[in-house]
């Protein structure tokens, strides 16, 4: 008997948690930056639009399945009805009985991101029918999202936009990681400050809401300072609705590993990938009305957020605080954070007395510098 599943991949953003995953694309149409290892060994794939609309029928089934059941039952009760030994479904199909009774939980059917990593390269007249299709089979749905490539939305006009969003796409998500050149070369992006700026006003022309990713410490030490203004200069040129920071990280297995063991890339410390952070923000024109947020565990800063117009200076003073306390101090939040905590360093009295010793001890043991860097590193990988 044929299965009812749909397909889900791996990588979505971190506030897409509670949205429903259609897998639309497989792998990433260039799969050569240096930083990334996420689709390493893989194929790219478009999907037919018959398999994404097979999907999206399969994913209506289990909603209604399970509207129905929480009718007529408790959640707990549900949850059983759909995993277990007393389940009828294979584990794949439990796995999508999950998914959707998750979405319907946590997000109430309102959002959806469209997987993988280059999504907006479907033909323009096929992503639009399949966003379509997925609206009529999903009324409630309110965001309809997806990951795209500076150079492929450079290729976009305005009116693909407006077509796009006019069928339903109305959020992208794009990960520029710098705005100045020789980072992107460096960083084997193979996309141009251009393409991005581009890009960036033909979406905003649009009225499709728009995140731009930002990866401060990607050029190293070197290019630290251009990293932090040419990025501020892009994001002036687009005022995207979001500027989403992560803060970058060499992991092994990536090419930037090879190439950070060399004489020609020295990657920035912690508190150095802070003081860049502090320059972009101080080189964005106030009149933007993009909102930056520190939204992901491997930032240093988690409160870090606000509209540029009306909280520019805020964001400084948060930042400044933080590197007027004293090294110990700092230290001891670094270690915190970046070991399990999602505390800011204001709320450090609300960590329990057993971890701050174990956090005071790793600061009493490892020198500053280098060590203490390598230490911190240690920690930050296990997040990307």
């Amino acid at each position: 008997m044929e299965q009812r599943t749909f397909h889900v991949g791996n990588i979505r953003p971190p506030f897409h948690a509670a949205s429903l995953l259609l897998q639309i694309t497989e792998n990433c149409t260039w799969n050569k930056c240096n930083f990334c290892t996420l689709y390493r060994g893989g194929q790219f794939k478009m999907r037919q639009l018959d398999e994404i609309k097979q999907d999206i029928d399969n994913a209506a089934y289990y909603r209604d399945l399970i509207v129905e059941r929480m009718q007529n039952y408790d959640l707990q009760t549900v949850k059983k009805m759909g995993s277990g030994f007393a389940s009828k479904l294979t584990r794949n199909e439990q796995l999508c009985y999950s998914i959707i009774l998750n979405w319907i939980v946590a997000d109430g059917m309102k959002t959806v991101f469209l997987q993988d990593a280059n999504s907006i390269v479907i033909k323009k007249d096929i992503l639009c029918e399949a966003v379509k299709y997925l609206k009529e089979k999903f009324p409630t749905v309110e965001t309809v999202s997806c990951y795209g490539r500076a150079d492929t939305l450079a290729r976009l006009s305005s009116g693909d936009f407006r077509d796009l969003k006019a069928a339903g796409l109305n959020m992208l998500h794009s990960g520029y990681e710098s705005g100045c050149d020789d980072v992107l070369a460096l960083l084997n992006k193979g996309t141009t400050r251009q393409q991005q700026i581009d890009a960036g006003q033909r979406i905003k022309e649009a009225g499709i809401t728009f995140n731009m990713f930002y990866m401060p410490g990607c050029g190293g030490r070197a290019l630290s300072r251009r990293n932090a203004v040419e990025t501020a200069e892009v994001a002036n040129a687009i005022d995207p609705d979001f500027l989403r920071i992560r803060t970058f990280v060499v992991k092994s297995g990536a090419p930037m590993w090879d190439i950070a063991q060399g004489p020609d890339f020295e990657e920035c410390s912690d508190m150095e990938k802070l003081h860049e952070i502090r320059t972009m923000i101080e080189h964005l024109d106030p009149k933007l009305s993009c909102y930056v947020i520190s939204d992901h565990i491997i930032n240093l800063l988690p409160l870090l957020e606000g509209h540029v117009n009306t909280d520019k200076q805020k964001m400084l003073d948060y930042i400044d605080t933080f590197l007027a306390l004293p090294e110990r101090q700092q230290r001891e939040f670094q270690i915190s954070r970046r070991m399990w905590t999602n505390h800011d360093y204001t709320e450090m009295d609300l960590i329990p007395d057993q971890y701050m010793q174990k956090i005071r001890d790793l600061v009493d043991q490892t020198p500053a510098g280098e060590e203490w860097e390598k230490l911190l590193r240690q920690y930050l990988r296990n997040y990307i």
